[in-house]
């Protein structure tokens, strides 16, 4: 099952301190929420134990990050992949990081495909949820920004 979402987000800090900080993994490891401990794996990666919860599926899944190599002017992208509870989780969040003189905006995408049991609960319960999650994640990156000021 595929799941995608979007929006954008502004923070009152540069470009250049945005890119930074979502391109540290440790920075993206403790931000996450609904997570029980991350361990960076590598000067661009981190693995974030995530608390997972879908009707009758519980648990946590090991879920790896990893910051692709950022060229100027094209978006920075954060792939993501999660398997556990038998099921398999690949998603890409996508930011494009626009200056606005004083502030930075964010738009973000994020394509994500959903196999195994999880995608068994259903288009109905799965979508709104992961939208839910989608949120979460940005906002809480969002506010992680803006605190790091």
């Amino acid at each position: 099952m595929k799941v995608t979402e979007q929006g954008q987000f502004v923070v009152s800090a540069s470009p250049d301190h945005v890119l930074q900080l979502v391109t540290d993994p440790d920075f993206l490891g403790k931000t996450l929420p609904d997570s029980k401990g991350y361990r960076v794996t590598g000067p661009a990666s981190c693995v974030v134990d995530m608390k997972v919860g879908v009707s009758h599926i519980k648990g946590v899944m090991p879920t790896t990050l990893t910051v692709q190599p950022h060229q100027p002017g094209t978006p920075l992208i954060i792939r993501v992949g999660a398997q556990g509870l038998g099921s398999r989780v690949d998603m890409e969040l996508g930011f494009d990081i626009q200056d606005l003189g004083h502030s930075t905006q964010l738009a973000w995408t994020s394509m994500a495909t959903v196999s195994g049991v999880l995608a068994s609960v259903g288009s109905g319960l799965l979508r709104p949820l992961a939208k839910r999650n989608f949120d979460a994640i940005v906002s809480a990156i969002q506010q992680a920004i803006e605190q790091a000021i």
